[in-house]
């Protein structure tokens, strides 16, 4: 089995994020997603601190199908530059990481 990855990015619009969702799972590359939001973010942007509110989305992935998700999330997000956090998830159930397996095999 491949090892499993929890990625996370943040978008402007529920819409925005359920539509990249729908994306990556028709693309295989991601096996859930998941948006929580409103959250509020603050962070430095072209010299100045910047507040917003955004919809974090959350998806289960792994390893070998993280290059090609990285890219695609690259081409499809409206941000200019999008947060892209890739976590490997150390601790899993058996059953769920099989799962995870079978939902991103092409």
């Amino acid at each position: 089995m491949h090892v499993p990855l929890l990625i996370t990015t943040t978008l402007e619009s529920r819409a925005d994020a359920e539509k990249l969702g729908t994306l990556l799972l028709q693309k295989r590359l991601i096996a859930c997603a998941q948006i929580s939001g409103p959250v509020s973010s603050s962070y430095w942007w072209q010299g100045e601190i910047v507040s917003a509110e955004e919809y974090l989305l959350t998806m289960k992935s792994n390893e070998l199908r993280y290059k090609e998700l990285e890219q695609v999330l690259r081409e499809a997000h409206p941000y200019e530059v999008p947060e892209i956090i890739a976590t490997v998830i150390t601790h899993l159930s058996e059953g769920y990481h099989q799962w995870l397996e079978k939902e991103l095999e092409r």
